[in-house]
């Protein structure tokens, strides 16, 4: 017990030094009939330019201009104890958070109280919870007198604001030597259809973006199969290989005459993105719906084959956790996780399990990997002084000086912890840097319950071929791309 608890408290610090990056885009959305207003975990899109941290470099100084008092609020849907409420980690604790490494939290709470002091200002992250972010940007962004300095936002409800003109361009505020200009140590820039210049997220030196294929070791090796990583290096694991390690894979070891173990079982979503990525696929590309791209309708061939024709997927359960731990709990032998779960329950099972890069699909070419996208910042227009609002933010989070070592030393403790050796650690920053996807279809609400509901004809009502499915829902997933990119 002692130590899955320390497990889940260094799960808890990687979630706490992300900072901001903590929204999952759509991973509680099981179907387009589920309620989609409360954000799960997430991790990073990309940790920006790479730095060693050998040597730290110089802190961006600002001079400062008297802000007469002057709150700047940033609108949140969580709490976050790194504000003017906060001095001591005692106040921390009181107020319910945590902390794991004392000398780190303390000094961007001091980092806090410096910036206040030589701005003449108070910082204030306010927590107005999900649904209450969406109807303040409705209401007093759109009406151009925003309530808040900043927005925290999850892309379902950052896009929009950005497409609609309501989000200030970073390149118009933020001054020459912005380090999300320049270096991105503080904060990196975050694309939305290839526009970089309204969305910015904390910047990270560990590659958290990345959702990887994991795999039951102890089954693998029981059934005499390669480990399909070796397959992946001789460019032999491919869809077809996968199939047949599923079929493989899909037993009756209770002898009552049905699998009780499957090759393959996850969430709907990570299936989605796992599977699409690995064929260079994209449901929501741009202004036009990739539903019925044939790369895409490949995809679908390829669930229709795992779960209704070879069998060798689990009968998937519309039940979040149990979809989604299959892999955890010698269910299924393969599954794509997300790496906070690594950090979960590596050293809490009685077997290894192992990432692997994705099996490659027939259009794909091994490139990418799914991925979440970060919950990004952005200053809507109305905002007084913009520039002042940019520097403050870029001294408070630009609390470890440069230092990109010690901006990343927590981080990094915990993310290695995920893997079992070191060579998985080795797959794990060549998948995460390497290889990346941009599709943004999970982030939002309307493409997202599309592409659930394709999933859901074929897997669960088995109503419709995979072409008949997408040719139902292609229209009503172009009107959704319409209705976001629709500007006011």
């Amino acid at each position: 017990m002692k130590k899955n608890k320390i497990r889940r408290l260094l799960a808890l610090l990687l979630a706490f030094a992300m900072l901001f990056a903590l929204a999952s885009c759509g991973q509680k959305n099981e179907d387009e009939k589920q309620d989609d207003n409360e954000p799960p975990k997430n991790d990073t899109l990309d940790p920006g330019p790479s730095t060693d941290g050998d040597e730290p470099a110089e802190e961006t100084g600002y001079e400062a201009k008297d802000m007469k008092g002057r709150t700047i609020k940033i609108a949140m849907w969580y709490d976050f104890y790194f504000d003017s409420d906060f001095r001591t980690l005692s106040d921390i604790t009181a107020a319910g958070g945590d902390y794991v490494n004392a000398e780190t939290m303390q000094m961007r709470l001091d980092a806090v109280q410096a910036v206040e002091k030589k701005w003449n200002v108070k910082i204030d992250f306010v927590n107005i919870g999900w649904d209450g972010e969406i109807s303040n940007i409705n209401t007093s962004v759109v009406n151009g007198t925003p309530d808040y300095d900043v927005y925290l936002v999850d892309l379902q409800f950052g896009i929009s604001p950005v497409l609609n003109g309501y989000a200030q361009k970073i390149s118009d505020y933020a001054p020459a030597n912005a380090d999300v200009l320049n270096d991105q140590k503080v904060f990196t820039r975050c694309p939305v259809f290839g526009n970089d210049d309204y969305l910015f997220y904390t910047s990270f030196g560990i590659p958290t973006n990345a959702t990887f294929l994991a795999y039951n070791a102890s089954m693998v090796a029981e059934m005499g199969l390669e480990p399909p990583e070796d397959l992946a290096a001789r460019g032999e694991w491919t869809w077809d290989k996968f199939a047949e390690y599923c079929m493989t894979l899909t037993r009756d070891t209770d002898n009552d005459g049905n699998p009780d173990v499957y090759g393959y079982g996850d969430a709907y979503i990570q299936t989605m993105e796992g599977f699409a990525s690995s064929n260079n696929a994209s449901f929501v590309p741009g202004e036009k719906e990739g539903l019925s791209d044939p790369k895409s309708l490949e995809v679908y061939d390829f669930i229709n084959r795992l779960y209704n024709l070879d069998r060798s997927a689990r009968p998937y359960l519309n039940d979040w956790d149990n979809d989604l731990d299959a892999v955890f709990n010698n269910k299924v032998a393969f599954g794509f996780v997300d790496h906070y779960k690594l950090v979960d329950y590596n050293g809490t099972l009685d077997y290894d399990v192992r990432i692997c890069p994705a099996p490659v699909g027939p259009s794909g070419d091994g490139t990418t990997v799914p991925n979440v996208f970060p919950g990004s910042y952005f200053i809507p227009v109305g905002v007084e002084d913009p520039t002042a609002v940019y520097e403050i933010l870029e001294e408070v989070f630009n609390w470890f000086h440069g230092d990109t070592a010690l901006r990343d030393e927590d981080d990094v403790a915990v993310f290695e912890s995920a893997f079992v050796d070191e060579e998985q650690l080795e797959l794990a920053y060549e998948l995460g840097y390497g290889k990346k996807t941009g599709d943004l279809w999970r982030c939002l609400t309307g493409p997202g319950a599309v592409v659930g509901g394709v999933f859901w004809n074929i897997v669960m009502d088995k109503d419709r071929t995979p072409a008949q499915a997408v040719e139902a829902h292609k229209q009503e997933m172009q009107d959704a791309i319409d209705a976001l990119m629709k500007r006011q």
